[in-house]
């Protein structure tokens, strides 16, 4: 029976920044409406607990901004620009292999802090998904990384925010 071994630096503490490209699924709904992909950035602080030295629980605290814009046809039609501000808190499982390589998923908790009725997006709080792939390389205590990923802001509801993007992170090994 294989050991499983544990580390003596079980903890992690980064700041992090990202930007991403974003659209919006529209879940094929019929209109005279549609979205124009647009960009957004992101800025936060993740804590990591690793459990063996292939996996780990990650969450923290984001905020993000995302530009989006809405096309319509018809007698009012126009474009009509706006941005959502998120904060969000992840929760993923995380499995690092060939050691400096890891994969993630798992879900996002996200409030949209900027929502008003007449707004050109429905209201993007709730539960999203996210998965990624990155590279983690330490120096000592102190861990940079690169985090490709993938986020669905509400994936169970209507006119959601997805995003593709990519995190950088500078942390403390503790």
């Amino acid at each position: 029976m294989q050991q499983l071994h544990f580390l003596p630096n079980k903890n992690n503490i980064s700041l992090v920044f990202g930007f991403n490209a974003n659209r919006v699924d529209i879940h094929g709904a019929i209109g005279d409406y549609g979205y124009n992909n647009k960009s957004g950035q992101s800025y936060g602080v993740s804590y990591t607990r690793s459990f063996t030295k292939v996996f780990s629980i990650e969450t923290g605290l984001l905020y993000s901004t995302n530009k989006v814009q809405l096309t319509t046809i018809g007698p009012a039609g126009g474009t009509y620009n706006g941005e959502l501000h998120l904060l969000s808190v992840p929760v993923l499982a995380k499995w690092t292999f060939l050691k400096y390589l890891y994969g993630q998923s798992g879900l996002i908790f996200d409030h949209q802090i900027n929502y008003s009725a007449d707004h050109i997006l429905d209201d993007q709080s709730g539960v999203g998904i996210e998965i990624g792939l990155g590279g983690k390389y330490n120096f000592g205590p102190v861990l940079i990384f690169a985090n490709p990923y993938l986020t669905n802001h509400l994936f169970y509801g209507k006119n959601n925010l997805e995003e593709a993007g990519i995190k950088f992170g500078l942390g403390y090994n503790f």
